[in-house]
């Protein structure tokens, strides 16, 4: 098949949804379909020369979660859209696959001017995501007031463009979508990671990591607070937080106001095997998150082996199992994170056991196979649709 994949940012290093679409262009590459790749380039990003890929203008800076200025995104749209023409004009495209936002306008309009079957992803709807979401958006650190007016505006406007399906990687996503009055067929599609070797790292039974953007909703908060219980007992635990945002200046404050500056170590953001060194070398992953698509970075854990501490909130409690592959906990109660970290600590075997139990899972129920299966079979079911439609 020729698909022509279009996605405002395209990265093996930074962002959920953006190393989806990169795992995406990995398989279908690997099992011979000829793809175009279409995207804003990102300054500092390292890219694939396996991939077939198309840089539109603007050049983007990527900042932990920010969305591109309203103008930057009109611009991509365009150019997109005219860049995509002409490939498609001189080579018969199967299907155009847009990430969500801006690809999936640009991703409509390529539909409706050739007659394409159209799939659009969908990760999140931020919307649903809790009262006040986008008010506490917007108390964010160096956020466009102006995104913050549009943004809904927009995830109300997808469900409305022109698509024969929608792609979405869980089923708390799909439900939201079905409130949002998606009418097209939906197809939920777990995310997978390349599954990377084991490491044979010296653990630090006192080190724990968080791996994200630094935004609101992952709720940090619950764990610094949970370190400043732990460190009592336990004066030399550490939390490594990898990755940045607008949100990480009231993380930091927060870290300091509550001594905890020698315990909490931001890094920003770091190389992919900087990243997995960190994940062998710690005792778990917490990921107190209040609102997720998915949750890409329990799997990656998962293939160290290791366990992972989440909120009881879907789709991360429909991952992680309580007290099997690590420990779903309520999200505002920072003595019961801290008591299960403790837990970890003590019993080393335990850590160990969920670990095992979590790479057991990847490879059983979040493989690249079974991925890619269910996408050729999402973009038959497109294809139909659109022969059905025309």
């Amino acid at each position: 098949m020729n698909i022509l994949l279009l996605s405002q940012f395209f990265s093996t290093t930074k962002g959920g949804g953006e190393y989806v679409f990169s795992i995406l262009a990995k398989m279908l590459v690997k099992n011979g379909h000829k793809v175009w790749i279409v995207t804003n380039k990102i300054e500092d990003e390292s890219y694939d020369k396996n991939f077939n890929i198309i840089f539109v203008k603007p050049t983007l800076r990527y900042q932990g979660g920010l969305p591109p200025a309203f103008s930057d995104n009109i611009r991509y749209v365009v150019n997109a859209v005219t860049t995509s023409s002409k490939i498609i004009k001189k080579n018969n495209i199967d299907i155009i696959h847009s990430n969500n936002f801006s690809p999936a306008l640009a991703g409509s309009i390529l539909s409706s001017l050739f007659s394409i079957p159209h799939v659009m992803t969908v990760h999140d709807i931020f919307s649903l995501c809790g009262k006040n979401y986008w008010k506490k958006w917007g108390d964010q650190a160096n956020v466009s007031k102006l995104n913050v007016m549009l943004a809904p505006f927009f995830e109300k406007l997808m469900v409305k463009l022109k698509h024969e399906c929608v792609h979405t990687v869980s089923d708390a996503t799909k439900e939201d979508l079905l409130k949002f009055g998606e009418k097209r067929p939906i197809h939920v599609i777990h995310n997978s990671v390349d599954v990377s070797q084991v490491l044979n790292e010296a653990v630090d039974p006192l080190q724990f990591v968080h791996v994200g953007r630094l935004v609101f909703y992952k709720n940090l908060e619950v764990v610094i607070k949970a370190i400043g219980i732990l460190k009592k007992t336990q004066p030399n635990v550490k939390l490594v937080i990898i990755g940045d945002g607008p949100h990480r200046k009231s993380l930091e404050e927060l870290a300091n106001k509550s001594g905890l500056g020698s315990s909490i170590e931001f890094l920003g953001y770091v190389s992919l095997d900087e990243k997995m060194k960190i994940i062998a070398t710690s005792n778990a992953l917490v990921f107190p998150s209040l609102c997720e698509g998915f949750g890409l970075v329990i799997l990656e854990a998962f293939s160290q082996r290791k366990p992972v501490l989440v909120s009881n909130i879907k789709p991360m409690s429909d991952i992680v199992s309580d007290e099997k592959n690590g420990f779903v906990l309520d999200p505002y109660d920072e003595k019961a994170w801290a008591e299960h970290l403790l837990k970890l600590i003590e019993k080393p075997s335990q850590a160990s056991g969920m670990g095992q139990e979590g790479n057991k899972l990847l490879a059983d129920s979040f493989n690249q196979e079974l991925m890619y299966y269910k996408i050729m079979e999402m973009y038959a079911c497109c294809r139909n649709k659109n022969k059905t439609n025309s």
